[in-house]
């Protein structure tokens, strides 16, 4: 069976009183490993974790300031990495930023009640057949069905999505029917369960890229990657309108459940 690279043990957690660096020195480790000029802004973006950019031969690098707490060979990798020529340490960067989102996690945003038995499909059986056989049943992310307010896409719907700060992978619940073949529900949730994995990685202008070469590489992986893109294709029509419908009993319900609430305000006919 394929499978990915093995995963790598969690970075230690530590506390935001435990910094390993401050922002001098985190600075002269940086130039030195991408021995060119430097300047490091340090910022609270709980968007944009990691960015540079490179002007007459400075470097202007802007980092999270969870990277205060971050090792020695994380910051070596990163050093290197700005150097063009040397991307192979990527991974150790990406690592160290999906260990450490929390954080950047807003302390009120919490879990929501995670549902995973649907009426056709039950995405727990598929999540933990695709973690045995891609991931060696070692990736840890919650899964659930979405309320179906996915935005739409060219055309389309976002059939899946994974939230990295609360690291949380959601299905759109218009997969939960029984004429859509579990192939194609597995290759969208085998899809978010990379993004999980494999985080994002900067490009040259330091621009952050989820759907690099190496996630290319990985989603074909999936047996059945070629037939779940051409049953899309061809169902896409009939997705789109049973997404709708979705909406449209979700809007009723939501305002029926206000009507119910005491004190509400009745409009008469």
């Amino acid at each position: 069976m394929p499978s990915l690279a093995p995963l790598r043990p969690r970075q230690l957690a530590l506390r935001f009183d435990e910094a390993v660096w401050n922002h001098a020195a985190l600075e002269s480790a940086l130039h030195r490993e991408a021995g060119r000029p430097l300047t490091l802004t340090l910022t609270e973006n709980r968007s944009v974790l990691l960015s540079f950019r490179r002007l007459s031969g400075k470097i202007e690098i802007r980092l999270h300031r969870m990277f205060l707490h971050a090792p020695a060979q994380v910051v070596i990798a990163l050093g290197r990495g700005l150097r063009r020529r040397n991307r192979q340490k990527d991974g150790e960067v990406r690592r160290f930023m999906n260990d450490n989102l929390f954080r950047v996690r807003k302390s009120e945003r919490k879990l929501p009640p995670l549902l995973t038995r649907g009426t056709s499909h039950d995405l727990l059986d598929v999540y933990e057949r695709l973690n045995g056989r891609f991931f060696g049943g070692r990736l840890q992310v919650p899964i659930t069905w979405g309320r179906g307010s996915g935005r739409a896409r060219r055309g389309g719907i976002t059939f899946g999505s994974y939230d990295p700060v609360l690291a949380l992978i959601r299905i759109h619940p218009v997969l939960d029917r029984r004429e859509v073949p579990l192939y194609f529900l597995e290759s969208v949730v085998y899809h978010e369960m990379l993004h999980h994995h494999l985080g994002g990685v900067s490009d040259r202008g330091g621009r952050t890229v989820y759907h690099s070469r190496a996630f290319r590489q990985a989603e074909v992986l999936y047996p059945w990657h070629r037939e779940a893109l051409s049953w899309e294709k061809e169902n896409i029509p009939h997705l789109l309108k049973a997404s709708r419908a979705l909406g449209r009993e979700r809007r009723a319900a939501a305002q029926v459940a206000r009507n119910s609430r005491p004190g509400a305000r009745r409009r008469s006919l």
